[in-house]
């Protein structure tokens, strides 16, 4: 959990270090260009020659109006027309020494009022008009206010640009990634689960990396051993066929011996028949057990034929028939059974498998010196059958690969009911339960 939310974390603070190193990147960008663009202006207006080629361009302009308006003495007025276009240019217009009008339009100076040349600290400059007046004119040539604006906007536009191309070279190797991911995710839907993933880096796009890799092993994990388990059973399934091949083998060859009455006496006709009785008992416990194998780790396709059964009627069947090879073995029976009201739902074929796994169990293990309890009630919605015994002196308390009780589980199991078995000192008890059909109305129930 912590290790995810590290990864959402990182992702995130690496977008928003990215976003601020091009912001940065991308401010520092326009102010340089600012900055250099700035100074250039400056340089440029310090510059004498510059300064002096834009006034030799002003009073040329100045000139060429002169001659195009055909100004004279008498319309020299016509000059504040050109002041007024010349908005980044200040003129003072003299004729001698008394000024006739400044570019702002106002008089600077009264008629008779002497003003020295050179006062202002400007230099004049001889203009004449078209009659041949000669007048003089203090200019003073400014920068264009524009060019700043546009240094401005330069600037701006390429912090912008910068900003932009930065955060996309940042991304790309994330977009990268992402691509990479997605190509090899086509890869493996094509069926090449073999293909690895690329894992890289540390944050969520590396953790949804990891997450597929590890869906492909499980998946691949899950076909090996589907493998392993088709295999297995094949070998299984070769084996029981040889090993069945072997008994039958034999009772064939004995019943085509009794068939054709090839024996001697009624003795020998009595021993044909126990080695037919005996292969044709080691066959059905062969069978039995290629049965419980696949039932137990196999598909089953059979679908069951539930048939509702009275839980008296199986507990009366139970102790007075079922376990009737335990009583002619000498044992003995403690039925001790509550009062049993309801109804089950239960496959008659596959409860017997079940009843002939307990009954060869405690053939094997039980102790048929000591009672065999049977103990039944209703409870909880539940049928609760337990089986107990004592494990016989000398003998191993498991079967070997306890396949026969695990395919007693997958029956109950299968019932929607439970199995379990127990062990408690030297007492072996076997619990199985059933559910009971819920429109049945129980009582409480007691063991007697």
């Amino acid at each position: 959990m912590l290790i995810k939310k590290k990864r959402r974390r990182r992702l995130t603070l690496e977008l928003i270090m990215m976003t601020l190193i091009s912001l940065i990147a991308g401010v520092l960008a326009a102010q340089f260009l600012e900055d250099v663009g700035l100074h250039y202006m400056l340089d440029k207006i310090e510059d004498e020659d510059y300064y002096e080629f834009q006034t030799r361009d002003c009073l040329n302009r100045l000139q060429d109006f002169i001659q195009e308006k055909q100004v004279t003495e008498d319309n020299i007025e016509l000059l504040i027309s050109w002041a007024q276009k010349e908005k980044n240019v200040y003129v003072v217009f003299y004729q001698d020494v008394d000024a006739l009008f400044s570019s702002n339009m106002l008089p600077i100076a009264d008629e008779d009022a002497e003003i020295p040349l050179n006062g202002s600290g400007l230099p004049y400059y001889d203009v004449t008009l078209t009659d041949g007046t000669l007048i003089k004119a203090e200019l003073e040539c400014y920068m264009d206010p524009q060019m700043f604006y546009i240094i401005d906007i330069a600037g701006y536009m390429a912090g912008g640009m910068v900003f932009i191309i930065l955060l996309f070279l940042l991304i790309h190797r994330k977009i990268r990634y992402i691509n990479r991911l997605d190509y090899e995710l086509k890869i493996l839907g094509s069926g090449n689960l073999e293909y690895p993933m690329t894992i890289r880096g540390n944050d969520e796009i590396t953790g949804l990396a990891e997450g597929i890799e590890n869906l492909k092993n499980g998946i691949l994990d899950q076909q090996l051993m589907k493998d392993e388990a088709e295999k297995a059973n094949m070998e299984l399934v070769t084996a029981m066929s040889h090993d069945l091949r072997t008994p039958l083998t034999s009772l064939i060859g004995y019943l085509e011996l009794l068939t054709m009455e090839r024996y001697e006496d009624e003795a020998q006709m009595q021993k044909y028949l126990g080695h037919c009785r005996e292969k044709a008992f080691q066959m059905k416990r062969m069978s039995d057990r290629l049965f419980e194998y696949f039932l137990v780790y196999g598909k089953r396709d059979y679908q069951y034929q539930f048939q509702e059964l009275s839980c008296e009627n199986l507990l009366e069947d139970l102790c007075n028939s079922q376990f009737f090879d335990w009583q002619e073995q000498g044992g003995s029976l403690e039925c001790r059974i509550g009062e049993l009201p309801g109804m089950i739902q239960v496959d008659s074929e596959y409860l017997q498998r079940v009843i002939d796994n307990l009954i060869s169990n405690l053939k094997k293990y039980g102790d048929i010196n000591a009672p065999l309890e049977i103990l039944a009630s209703e409870r909880e919605g539940m049928l609760s059958i337990r089986i107990r015994n004592r494990i016989r002196p000398g003998k191993d308390n498991r079967e070997s690969t306890q396949i026969g009780l695990r395919t007693c589980r997958r029956i109950m199991e299968e019932h929607r009911g439970s199995f379990a078995w127990y062990q408690e000192g030297e007492s072996f008890q076997v619990e199985l339960g059933l559910p009971l059909l819920p429109e049945i109305k129980k009582g409480e129930n007691k063991l007697l």
